[in-house]
């Protein structure tokens, strides 16, 4: 035998040193895999957004519009104001169809002639309700109070330089009436018609007592205040009428079918229709 190559002859792989190592990292990888927690095996690496394990029988979360919320806002707003009792219509819409289609009327059927002396009264109970020109013996007081204890009427009867020789308005069930220094005041049941160029101290209406349309409004006889409110409650005008250092000598604006008109500390109020 040829012992020459005996030192040369190559050892097996699994005796070289290397491949020794490269078992032990082996094994370290395999049991650093094994011992990570399972739910940190989702997170990504940085940079990465995190993945968020759904829970089971969830549902998907819907996209959200920031507009959104706004929109039902306004929404359940318009619905507030929906009456079931009208096909789902706004009550707005229902009050201004009434309004348009209702013919101008006033009943005064309930008004009843009656005297009343110095003292408090109330509307239904020692007087009917109802549309009335009141007038007095003498010189007094009269205030005419509403549900709310607003007075509406605060006149002097009795004319002279400081009274007004009537007053002409309605009167509700609940209303206060108080006179002060005048034995007795008179209720005469009002009528209804159209007056063509003046209107006298009270409440009147637009459409009832005076027609629609642009007048002049001036004084017939010394000054007082002249209200004019609209369909809303809002005040179109407001003035004192007369002249002189206080007041002014013509009032001139548009009288809307509804309208009310108070006249009050003053006799007489002229209407010209322009």
């Amino acid at each position: 035998m040829d012992n020459t190559n005996l030192g040369n002859e190559r050892k097996p792989f699994y005796k070289k040193w290397w491949f020794w190592v490269i078992v032990v990292l082996a094994v370290l990888s395999i049991g650093s895999a094994l011992s990570v927690d399972p739910e940190e095996d989702e997170l990504k690496g940085p940079g990465q957004e995190q993945t968020e394990t759904p829970t089971l029988g969830a549902e998907e979360p819907e996209e959200v519009n920031d507009t959104d919320g706004i929109g039902d806002a306004k929404d359940t707003e318009a619905n507030d104001d929906i009456d079931e009792d009208n096909n789902g219509k706004p009550i707005q819409e229902i009050v201004e169809d009434n309004m348009a289609d209702r013919e101008m009327s006033r009943n005064n059927s309930s008004a009843v002639l009656t005297t009343l002396n110095t003292g408090k009264f109330e509307v239904g109970t020692d007087i009917s309700e109802g549309r009335y020109v009141i007038t007095g013996d003498g010189n007094g007081n009269l205030f005419i109070y509403d549900e709310n204890d607003v007075p509406y009427v605060n006149e002097i009867l009795g004319g002279g330089d400081f009274g007004v020789e009537s007053v002409t308005t309605d009167i509700k069930s609940g209303d206060k009436i108080e006179i002060s220094g005048i034995n007795n005041v008179t209720f005469t049941p009002a009528s209804t018609f159209m007056h063509e160029d003046a209107l006298t101290t009270g409440n009147w209406v637009v459409g009832l007592d005076i027609a629609p349309g642009r007048y002049d409004i001036t004084s017939a006889d010394g000054s007082g205040n002249l209200f004019i409110y609209n369909t809303t409650g809002w005040i179109e005008v407001n003035e004192i009428l007369g002249g002189g250092d206080f007041g002014v000598e013509k009032v001139t604006t548009k009288l809307e079918e509804g309208y009310i008109i108070t006249i009050s500390g003053i006799n007489k109020v002229n209407f010209k229709l322009k």
